[in-house]
């Protein structure tokens, strides 16, 4: 294990943990809350008392600057995010902006004599937990999304995530301010593949597609005592079934999936109306969005007769495709020369969550770096990373940091050992 990391990191960790604290270990700290704005403040007075200055976007991305090269219009982006689910952990998104934030003010701290800045970024609403769709802050930067549509994003409440963050005083104007050359990410894994393998570091080569269909099912309110029951059109029955044929139907499948039907909200919402309007949000991954695609669509057809035998009817609300995403070679080949040297095991692997990297990966060179979770437990409070993968995770991201910022210097080294 590399020693390089002091425990300044772990202190950060267990710190930020607090805000949002879970009576079970994990954080709740939902985009636009109070608790969102309270981490966003530390972050930014950290930053700031490192040396950074700090810039906050029209959607509330936070871009803290250390002029590790002041006469440089470039600047390298490291981060994640800051926000969780509701039942979130307290490793997930933190990690990747508070190592970015140790090593970037340790390099600044040094004087390196760098090409381009460090920038460490705290991306607006990655989770997606309280605001659909996710990986807002970073799509809206590298131009899929307008800050128009992401600020008015509507949470259950129909309180917008403009408004939402205007609360808590973290809308602004600024932008970096540089022209980024790379972005740099570092996550726990979520999965199990790195603790299975025994393997302390894993460099991401791509992503999962992924289809995301969110379906509202559609019936008619009635009295749940006197109406009788062959004049019901009941919208929670039928997204029941439908559910249920989803399970199935996935389980039967030959392709590798990952699937899941994790939300639902049901309208009007009483105890004794039958239910008018269900929505149900379904997911599914497999490493090639095509067959994703194939299989939701076979899934809609199979269900299309039993939702209509109950005298319902089917309403696609959302179908977003998500193809598998490349990350910059060259970012992969740099995060295992990196371990090499620091003398951690590495490999590389496929995500098959989302992340700010893949998002930002459409219009420059984006690199994303995991470290184990125990269990390959994530958004919720049992998740875990051991103090010294959160080490190693840190050391590799500050390498990484340096050689990204000083590229002839990286260069002249690998010169040198090809010698």
């Amino acid at each position: 294990m590399p020693d390089r990391i002091p425990d300044d990191l772990i202190a950060l960790i267990d710190r930020f943990a607090r805000i949002g604290a879970t009576p079970g270990g994990g954080v709740r700290r939902l985009t636009g809350s109070a608790e969102d704005g309270a981490a966003r403040a530390l972050f930014a007075d950290l930053a700031q008392a490192r040396g950074a200055r700090v810039a906050v976007d029209p959607v509330g991305n936070m871009f803290a600057t250390f002029l590790t090269a002041p006469d440089a219009t470039t600047t390298v982006l490291c981060g994640s995010h800051l926000d969780s689910q509701p039942t979130g952990g307290r490793f997930d998104g933190a990690l990747g902006v508070l190592a970015a934030l140790d090593g970037a003010a340790a390099l600044f701290a040094q004087g390196i004599d760098a090409e381009h800045n460090l920038t460490v970024v705290n991306w607006t609403n990655e989770e997606g937990a309280r605001f659909q769709p996710s990986l807002t802050g970073s799509s809206v930067f590298c131009g899929k999304y307008s800050a128009d549509f992401a600020l008015g994003l509507t949470d259950r409440a129909g309180v917008t995530m403009g408004d939402a963050l205007g609360q808590i005083g973290w809308l602004g104007t600024g932008t970096p301010g540089l022209t980024p050359v790379h972005h740099l990410e570092l996550h726990v894994e979520q999965g199990s593949v790195l603790e299975d393998s025994g393997v302390q570091i894993g460099a991401v080569t791509a992503s999962w597609g992924v289809r995301k269909l969110t379906l509202a099912f559609t019936g008619a309110p009635s009295h749940t005592g006197p109406t009788a029951m062959h004049k019901r059109r009941d919208a929670l029955r039928a997204a029941a079934l439908a559910i249920t044929r989803f399970h199935d139907r996935m389980q039967g499948e030959t392709a590798q999936l990952h699937w899941s039907a994790a939300r639902i909200v049901a309208e009007p919402d009483s105890p004794n109306v039958v239910a008018a309007r269900v929505t149900v949000w379904f997911e599914i991954r497999n490493p090639d969005q095509q067959i994703c695609t194939e299989v939701g669509d076979r899934f809609l057809r199979a269900i299309a007769a039993d939702i209509d035998a109950l005298g319902c009817g089917i309403e696609v609300v959302t179908d977003e495709a998500r193809p598998g995403t490349a990350l910059d070679p060259a970012g992969v080949r740099l995060t295992l020369e990196v371990c090499e040297t620091l003398g951690l095991r590495a490999t590389e692997m496929r995500t098959i969550t989302g992340h700010d990297a893949l998002a930002l990966a459409a219009v420059m060179p984006s690199t994303l770096v995991f470290v184990p979770s125990v269990g390959g437990l994530s958004h919720c409070e049992d998740e875990l990373t051991l103090p010294d993968d959160l080490r190693n995770g840190g050391a590799v991201i500050r390498e990484t940091l340096r050689r990204l910022a000083c590229p002839a210097e990286d260069a002249a080294r690998a010169r040198t050992d090809s010698g």
